[in-house]
């Protein structure tokens, strides 16, 4: 069985994914589902304040995703496809540009409306191809384990730094 690991850290054994290290694939399966029910909530609702609640969770949720997969995951996972890799960083670019624009507009105008549809759009179009990719991962038959151990701890320091600044950097 391949292992995929970083190279300064030895390698977790099997038995560490039951020992309470989730598999990648299904911790980032479970973000695209949040993900998927706030743009859904975000789409749907006639609520402005709904709309807006909705807008603040789903671009931290985008955002706080997408640095775990362009720290940890891609890095880990780059050697069995890296094209599609490297495709799925420039979407995280384009993403991160709309994120950026979305900042600068006033919430809840036709142009940030306009601009979340967009990016939700982009979003849902980048999870069902890198859901695709996880299909071959999960064929591929891959020791994840490290690269799980690695998301949890980026996780566990991300969630520290935001709740030391307030989650600042995403308004909306």
């Amino acid at each position: 069985m391949a292992s995929i690991h970083h190279p300064n850290r030895p390698a977790p054994h099997d038995a560490d994914l039951a020992h309470g290290i989730e598999d990648p694939v299904q911790a980032l399966l479970r973000d695209h589902d949040m993900i998927r029910k706030l743009a859904d909530k975000y789409l749907n609702s006639r609520s402005a304040d709904v709309k807006k609640q909705a807008a603040v969770q789903l671009l931290q949720a985008v955002h706080t995703h997408s640095r775990l997969e362009e720290s940890v995951f891609y890095p880990g996972v780059r050697k069995i496809e890296p094209n599609l890799v490297a495709h799925f960083e420039e979407d995280h670019l384009n993403v991160d540009d709309m994120l950026a624009a979305l900042e600068d507009l006033r919430p809840g105008g036709p142009r940030a409306r306009k601009m979340m549809r967009d990016m939700i759009g982009a979003v849902l179009a980048h999870i069902r191809e890198e859901e695709e990719f996880f299909t071959l991962l999960k064929l591929a038959n891959l020791d994840l384990s490290a690269i799980a151990l690695e998301m949890q701890v980026f996780e566990a320091n991300l969630v520290h730094m935001q709740a030391q600044f307030g989650g600042r950097g995403i308004r909306h």
